[in-house]
């Protein structure tokens, strides 16, 4: 089955959104997906996460495969939020 799944992704390349992608799932899933030539765009604040599993995922995917990594630095984004409040219905 697991074969099965891996032959249909390659067939047909796909963008998959990866939160926690600099923590040991995060990191480990990444790197399936980009040996599968899968687009990949990692989220990560490194609060439990740490750049020496993304730095092990681009050592062990060849550079064509890490060309198709991207990665958003969620701490170095802006934490004032403003959460707006809908009205009742």
């Amino acid at each position: 089955m697991y074969n099965q799944i891996q032959t249909h992704l390659q067939s047909r390349p796909r963008a998959w959104l990866v939160t926690g992608a600099a923590g040991f799932i995060g990191s480990n899933l990444t790197e399936a997906l980009l040996k599968l030539n899968q687009k990949v765009v990692g989220l990560d604040n490194f609060s439990t996460g740490y750049q020496h599993n993304l730095d092990q995922v681009k050592a062990l995917v060849t550079p064509e495969q890490w060309l198709n990594f991207s990665f958003v630095d969620l701490y170095l984004f802006p934490r004032r939020i403003k959460l707006w409040k809908l009205p009742p219905t």
